[in-house]
């Protein structure tokens, strides 16, 4: 079994496939001779997503406006302020999108060595279970639950930034995706964020446009997603009597470029790779062996091979992360795209 390329942002941006030779191809996300929705209704949809992602780069300005007029003292006092979970740096940006898709490909791995029963597309599978282990750990990492948060925060508006790159370039709609279209995936991470503390999140109905049905909706959507989550590791985790799993072995390539430098010696820095990869053995045992490798691969993408079992994670991901995070500070301060 072939696992499509690309956890994060950049999923939906095409297909790949297994040529004679067994590497890795591109391929058009939607067939030439499938026709399209007619134009008027997709330029309603695409209105409308915009104002949403747009609402998204208002909301974090305004909550980082608070943060920086509000005293130091009220700061402190105030754990639960959503401003902190915006605050990041381009490098942290960038490593918080690594991270989403890591899980959101190791969710592939634990779907395909469990056997694990779903219903619907497995990308959006793997999207949900990614998405519930950063908003509800099975365990609290040493930096605490809101580094957590912070991720799935980052990873919405990587969701964001790719829809509105889509939009600025003219791209046609990858309908027919296995992926949830970008601007999809943003909005099931802000709703189950919302779902998940509506008080502390409240500040997502104000300024998504997120229309009062679904904001409740979003509530009982984070409790079924929550029920899955725990039904799923109370099923399949490894019990205390069991033995270790199979190891995985973690490998980093020679990065192509600077930018994938600077963002390499970043992961190994923070050491997420290692410490997921530790969290994920305690959790689940691997019945094989399984390999984790950051290396080119000419595409920005990442992949569960379920064939070779390693999970790969491509420099031009990165890349591609960090001119994100470059588009993402020119709106912070109050200008837009390129090119508009």
């Amino acid at each position: 079994m072939l696992r499509r390329a690309g956890g994060g942002p950049l999923g939906s941006q095409g297909q790949t496939r297994a040529g004679a030779d067994g590497t890795m191809r591109p391929t058009m996300s939607t067939p030439e001779r499938i026709a399209a929705p007619a134009r008027p209704t997709t330029l309603r949809r695409s209105v409308c997503a915009s104002r949403t992602v747009r609402s998204w780069g208002l909301a974090r300005v305004v909550l980082l406006a608070g943060l920086a007029a509000s005293p130091a003292g009220a700061q402190q006092n105030d754990a639960d302020d959503p401003a902190r979970l915006f605050e990041s740096t381009p490098e942290q940006f960038v490593v918080s999108n690594a991270q989403f898709v890591l899980m959101h490909e190791l969710a592939h791995l634990v779907i395909d060595e469990k056997r694990v029963p779903i219903l619907g597309p497995e990308e959006s599978a793997a999207d949900y279970i990614a998405a519930m282990m950063l908003i509800r750990p099975r365990a609290v990492p040493p930096e605490g639950s809101d580094a957590l948060l912070q991720v799935a925060i980052n990873t919405a508006e990587g969701f964001a930034l790719a829809w509105r790159r889509r939009e600025r370039i003219g791209a046609e709609l990858p309908y027919w995706d296995n992926h949830s279209l970008t601007v999809q995936r943003f909005s099931t991470l802000a709703c189950l964020l919302y779902g998940s503390n509506p008080k502390r999140f409240a500040i997502l109905v104000e300024r998504l446009d997120m229309p009062e049905a679904r904001a409740r909706a979003c509530v009982r959507e984070y409790e079924r997603a929550a029920y899955a989550i725990d039904w799923l590791f109370d099923t399949f985790a490894r019990k205390e009597t069991d033995p270790p799993g199979a190891p995985i072995e973690i490998r980093f390539e020679d990065p192509p470029t600077l930018t994938s430098v600077r963002m390499r010696d970043a992961i190994l820095r923070q050491g997420f790779v290692e410490r997921t990869f530790r969290f994920f053995n305690d959790v689940v045992a691997l019945d094989e062996p399984a390999t984790f490798v950051m290396r080119s691969c000419r595409l920005p993408q990442a992949m569960w091979l379920p064939e070779t079992r390693e999970l790969v994670l491509c420099y031009e991901l990165l890349d591609a992360y960090m001119a994100m995070s470059l588009e993402r500070s020119q709106l912070e301060r109050g200008g837009d795209e390129p090119g508009d």
